[in-house]
């Protein structure tokens, strides 16, 4: 059996195990049913014409059997299929002596036109109600099931829509600043987050990641989403909203859970302040020098420790600069043997791509991720370019109590 096989076969064996037995039971009286319908119609291609108590026996051992064959099948336990061969056989056997030894023989006077009517109705009335029962019972299987294994499915599309509400891709200029941002979770729904919070004048633009995949993930980013602009109305500097958002996710998220930010805090000049809470450094292109720059700031993720002081450190953005955000998901990209992508390889695209619009910046840095391994983790790009404009700082919807950091 080759190696395909025998993973469907471990998996088909998982899927019965947690199937409830209440299924099961409505399963496994449906295969009797129908089964014993089949072995009731059997008796009638036989060389001779059984008593029917000795047809409703056979039919009850047909079904039996074939409720046995299908728990073996379905746990895919090899052995007992061959237990059950043999078994079969002896009872089926046993059964036919038994009934040439202890049954009147059946002269053509039992078969007369009356009694075989007779004869036909009762079997007959056992099929149709054996056949409808089976058939009702699969139908109830096949509803419980589909409630017990496409709920959660519905669910978690749900919980889609409701992370792509939560991460849009963003594509915004502000001030002389342009910036875009989007996130591509590895599941259905993922823990990263970026956005931008601005208000009078200034903004800040930030990423989070949060440890773990799938739908706990995008529940306790939407929890940092909305600390985050709690917070942004309450500090007034960005060590401070750092301290808050850290003194919230600890008191708020489970022992195991922690949270890598990465931020930058602009207004309408080239001096601009960011830090980084666990996570990788910023990568400042420098269109002026021809280089890019790996800036980073020593702070531990957020929830990790109680009490915490954040540091942060400021960048000169001169015109056609690029700071670039990313996450583990494009960093930590594997390949077979094992050999992640690293930031060299993303720095290499900065400095060959950085004149090109930022989307196209964007897919170059995931499509080298993709071409070192395929996607395992949410991936997430954001990236500030300061342009030739002077553009005035326009306000939006998002919360009008910025602090003036």
């Amino acid at each position: 059996m080759n190696v395909s096989r025998k993973r469907s076969w471990a998996w088909s064996a998982r899927y019965w195990r947690i199937v409830p037995a209440s299924s099961k039971v409505v399963l496994f009286a449906a295969i009797f049913l129908l089964f014993a319908a089949v072995g009731l119609v059997n008796s009638f291609f036989g060389d001779t014409w059984l008593h029917l108590r000795w047809a409703m026996l056979a039919a009850v051992v047909t079904g039996i059997f074939s409720m046995s064959w299908a728990y073996a099948a379905m746990r895919r336990i090899i052995w007992l299929m061959f237990v059950l061969a043999a078994l079969q056989f002896v009872v089926f056997s046993l059964m036919s002596t038994l009934m040439n030894r202890y049954s009147r023989p059946i002269t053509p006077d039992h078969i007369t036109f009356a009694a075989t009517q007779a004869r036909l109705r009762i079997e007959g009335v056992v099929l149709i109600i054996s056949i409808v029962a089976s058939y009702v019972l699969i139908l109830v299987f096949i509803s419980k099931e589909g409630r017990r294994v496409f709920g959660p499915v519905t669910e978690v599309e749900l919980a889609r829509e409701v992370h792509q509400q939560l991460v849009p891709e963003i594509a915004q200029t502000i001030g002389p600043f342009e910036i875009y941002g989007i996130s591509l979770p590895s599941g259905q729904v993922g823990g990263d987050l970026v956005d931008i919070v601005e208000a009078d004048g200034s903004w800040m633009a930030f990423v989070a990641d949060v440890s773990g995949h799938g739908v706990p993930a995008g529940m306790i980013m939407a929890l940092v989403k909305s600390a985050l602009y709690m917070g942004a109305q309450e500090a007034h500097s960005l060590p401070a909203l750092l301290t808050h958002l850290n003194r919230v996710l600890k008191r708020i998220l489970p022992p195991n859970a922690f949270v890598t930010f990465a931020c930058v805090l602009g207004t309408s000049d080239s001096q601009m302040q960011f830090s980084l809470a666990g996570h990788y450094p910023i990568l400042h292109y420098r269109r002026s020098a021809g280089v890019v720059d790996e800036l980073t700031v020593s702070n531990p993720p957020l929830a990790v420790f109680a009490d915490t002081d954040f540091s942060t450190s400021s960048l000169m953005c001169e015109q056609g600069d690029v700071l670039a955000i990313v996450t583990d998901g494009l960093i930590e990209a594997a390949n077979s043997r094992g050999d992640e992508l690293g930031l060299s390889p993303l720095e290499t695209i900065l400095l060959q791509s950085g004149e090109r619009p930022l989307p196209e910046v964007a897919r170059a840095l995931r499509a080298a991720a993709l071409r070192q391994g395929a996607q395992a983790d949410d991936q997430t790009v954001l990236l500030v370019r300061r342009t030739s404009a002077k553009l005035e700082p326009r306000a939006n919807s998002l919360p009008a109590h910025l602090p003036s950091l």
